[in-house]
């Protein structure tokens, strides 16, 4: 009898957990005129007029915040006029809240930690991004702080677990040549790794899954030919990690996530895989969502299917 007991009681926690885990996507249909159903469908952020819902997003294991970019052009962000802020909306009684502004002034591509009491973003007023963190208080956000001065740019700054961060930027030898750069941290050490995408180009965004699986990698039109097909002048492609902890050759996501317009970038996935955020250059500049877990589906089989 105790023995039914303490399986019932493990299968109840077990349910709860991934009810728990499962959250993060339950809320969007709120912000989609209708579901995607293999096709990108632009999600309907609130913005001021003149601006555009673009760069990377975040969404909190509840499903109930969303952190999202917003700017009003992509001049050079050191211009007087050129803004980008991180906005915030939450869900309560059966609707999204108006925005709220964040963070202000050239901030852009926000990230959580994973226990979400930690923002990741990069602050953009000149040409070299640096990766900012900004721990959570009891009113909202505290004053941001650079993670490491040592490192001059950072694009795309995350950190999927404590003590693991990513960023992409231009190689030593090159800084045409963007890579995926791990940095490990201890209490007495960094560590920072280079994953070796080599991506031409200036910037490349990125994604990193919560269980550091897979990434998601922006790739400019300069990378044409060879290894890469492309639908476009900017696509976004994946990457999983093998068992020997190296990365597989990025395989682009695909003609329908690429067919709203030829520029595409600012990957985020759900954390329960079903939806793919990403900006585009589309009849309307903004945000787009997809289906993901048939993509991730197919691409992590053919993946598997290459190694053996």
């Amino acid at each position: 009898m105790g023995n039914i007991k303490h399986g019932i009681l493990f299968l109840i926690l077990f349910l709860g957990i991934q009810e728990v885990v499962s959250q993060d996507s339950k809320y969007l249909h709120f912000l989609v005129d209708s579901l995607p159903k293999g096709k990108p469908v632009l999600v309907n952020f609130d913005i001021d007029k003149g601006y555009m819902a673009t760069e990377r997003i975040a969404i909190s294991k509840n499903g109930k915040t969303i952190y999202y970019g917003v700017r009003n052009g992509y001049a050079t962000l050191s211009q007087p006029d050129a803004l980008a802020h991180i906005m915030k909306i939450e869900f309560n009684k059966g609707k999204w809240s108006k925005p709220q502004t964040i963070f202000a002034d050239s901030a852009g591509a926000p990230a959580l930690s994973r226990n979400e009491k930690m923002l990741y973003f990069q602050y953009e007023d000149t040409i070299a991004p640096q990766g900012l963190y900004s721990k959570k208080t009891r009113t909202g956000w505290a004053t941001p702080k650079v993670f490491k001065k040592a490192i001059e740019k950072s694009h795309y700054w995350q950190s999927p677990k404590a003590g693991s961060y990513y960023y992409t930027a231009g190689i030593k030898e090159n800084k045409k040549i963007q890579d995926v750069f791990h940095v490990v941290t201890t209490k007495s050490d960094t560590l920072i790794k280079r994953l070796g995408f080599h991506v031409k180009g200036d910037w490349s965004d990125l994604y990193v899954s919560p269980d550091e699986s897979f990434l998601i990698l922006l790739f400019g039109k300069q990378n044409k030919g060879g290894a890469y097909t492309f639908y476009g002048n900017s696509n976004l492609f994946i990457s999983f990690k093998r068992n020997n902890n190296t990365w597989t050759t990025p395989v682009n996501l695909g003609k329908e996530v690429h067919s709203i317009s030829k520029w595409n970038w600012g990957p985020y996935v759900t954390k329960d895989k079903k939806y793919l955020f990403f900006s585009s250059w589309g009849k309307t500049v903004g945000t787009y969502i997809i289906d993901f877990e048939p993509i991730y589906n197919r691409l992590k089989l053919a993946s598997e299917n290459k190694q053996n």
